[in-house]
């Protein structure tokens, strides 16, 4: 047989029906004996109607309870798989003690009533009075047992009712069987009080109308009082088991947790569907909850922590390297200013340059002047040149001309004899002269030509010069202009250079700030540190299921 069917089925059976037929039964027997002498008589056939009848309700008895709590153990033994299953499962499980209950009277204010007290009556075994009487010691032995059936059966299905509460299938209470815990006590107390009340009735009834003598009624009403007494310490028993179990356990969990102990891993025993097991059910649920959250925050303190860490570290780092980027601003604003005094010192020169370069310029365009009025003077005289030699060679023609006038004229006085020798000196005299001035003429040729061609390469010269003074002017012209475009540069980068340094100011001064801000983040950081470390040792006193 399977652990769950002895636990939910065969344990409490025994029990209950032990509890029956070795407490109730042998006192309601006990009871009939010294105040029936027909029972007495006829004791061997009575106690044979009571097997038959013990046969009959236990059977039928048996069958409900195992028809009732065959789900409870399929689902506890396969596990929980199917939902629907499980809530059929439940829903018959909360059947069961009120079936339990109400069958337990029915055994005996029916069954027993009919298949015992009536035949014994029908027989002629026991008065009218007797069956009256019979009938309402079994009717409230009857009430009597319906607390016990009720709370054994109850009280036999917690293991069930755990795991639909770890199962969360407890949460959703529709369609179950239940009464409130109120309705529970109430009942139970009626039920308890009652039996004693309505024997003591009868008893009295017994006395009054059928003539038993009391003292044969004092005798056997102990016995009725020992039963009621045995089943309020049992009902009791299994009410405040049922009841003050989850209550217990609840208070040592809430004390170990409010001392610091802090176990979360604790969980209540769920007995049963009414208050007591949805406060257990929904106070494992808080549990359940308070432990994800706590190793939530658990996780998340861990996780703060090693992140403070690492931004400390980074912001260490940025700290030093802010300090290290304000010195090398420091540095570059220097450099920036000293840069800015040499482009304006170069600018200066520049301009100086410029003003130089146009000094030259003038010059150069003076020059050229001159250059261009000396190249006019020496076309001037390579005309004059020109002119002279042409005069030389009328000159020299002249002279020609008169040599030869001179060379007739001394044949002409040679042919005079002694009169033209007067005529001949001078006519070579003459001769002479021209012959003089024809090489004075050649000279002054030669010279005139060697001046011209002298002038000619003086021209070129000058051409050549001309020429260079206008290149270098359109160089110069160009040079300027570059000059120009140096001192436009050299203006616009001073004034970029300007406003270079004051980024840089600003940056320094945004660095400076920004040192600031991290140092104040850092004591932040430690601040943070020190709270995170709180909160973990805070953290770490709760016990979790993972550990």
């Amino acid at each position: 047989m399977k652990e769950y069917t002895k636990s939910f089925f065969l344990r409490p059976f025994l029990f209950q029906e032990g509890i029956t037929y070795l407490v109730l039964v042998p006192t309601v027997v006990m009871f009939f004996l010294p105040i029936s002498q027909g029972f007495r008589e006829h004791f061997l056939e009575g106690i044979i109607l009571v097997i038959l009848q013990t046969m009959v309700s236990v059977a039928l008895g048996a069958s409900v309870k195992y028809y009732l709590v065959s789900p409870a153990v399929r689902v506890m033994e396969d596990g929980v798989r199917d939902e629907r299953e499980v809530k059929h499962a439940l829903r018959c499980a909360s059947i069961l003690p009120f079936a339990e209950a109400i069958l337990i009277f029915i055994r005996w204010a029916g069954i027993a009533w009919l298949s015992v007290v009536v035949p014994l009556y029908l027989k002629g075994y026991l008065p009218f009075d007797l069956l009256i009487f019979g009938g309402n010691i079994l009717g409230m032995t009857g009430l009597s047992g319906m607390a016990l059936y009720y709370l054994m059966a109850e009280n036999s299905l917690a293991p069930f009712y755990r795991e639909c509460s770890r199962n969360g299938i407890l949460a959703d209470g529709a369609g179950y069987l239940r009464i409130s815990l109120n309705e529970k006590l109430f009942a139970i107390i009626l039920l308890i009080a009652i039996p004693p009340i309505g024997d003591l009735i009868g008893t009295i009834y017994l006395s009054i109308y059928s003539g038993v003598a009391l003292s044969a009624i004092q005798m056997s009403f102990p016995l009725i009082l020992l039963q009621t007494v045995i089943m309020t310490f049992l009902n009791g028993y299994l009410l405040m088991k049922g009841i003050t179990g989850s209550v217990g356990n609840m208070s040592l969990m809430l004390k170990d947790m409010a001392k610091g102990k802090g176990d979360l891993t604790k969980r209540l025993d769920v007995s049963g569907i009414d208050e007591v097991g949805q406060l257990a059910h929904w106070f494992n649920e808080f549990m359940n909850n308070l432990e994800e959250i706590i190793l939530h925050v658990r996780d998340i303190s861990l996780q703060l922590h090693h992140s403070i860490e690492q931004v400390s570290s980074g912001s260490q780092g940025l700290s030093q390297a802010t300090q290290e980027q304000s010195a090398s601003i420091e540095e570059i604003s220097a450099s920036i200013e000293e840069m800015n005094a040499t482009i304006q010192n170069n600018t200066q020169v520049v301009k100086e340059g410029k003003e130089a370069s146009h000094a030259i310029t003038g010059l150069i365009d003076k020059n050229r002047e001159i250059f261009s009025q000396l190249m006019d003077a020496t076309r001037e005289i390579f005309q004059d040149s020109q002119k002279i030699g042409d005069i030389v060679v009328t000159v020299n023609e002249v002279a020609f001309q008169t040599n030869l006038l001179a060379l007739n004229a001394s044949v002409e006085a040679a042919r005079a004899g002694e009169h033209g020798k007067g005529f001949a000196v001078v006519a070579g005299e003459v001769r002479a002269l021209a012959q003089r001035s024809a090489d004075a003429a050649r000279e002054i040729r030669t010279l005139i030509d060697g001046t011209v061609g002298r002038i000619k390469i003086g021209d070129e010269f000058m051409k050549k010069t001309a020429s260079s003074l206008e290149e270098l002017m359109s160089r110069f012209e160009f040079f300027f202009k570059m000059m120009e475009e140096i001192t436009t540069a050299s203006m616009e980068q001073s004034q970029n250079i300007k406003e270079l340094s004051s980024a840089i100011g600003q940056i320094d001064t945004s660095t400076q700030s920004n040192a600031a801000t991290v140092e104040e983040l850092a004591g932040t950081l430690d601040s943070l540190r020190a709270d995170a470390s709180i909160l973990s040792k805070d953290v770490q006193q709760f016990r979790m299921s993972d550990e």
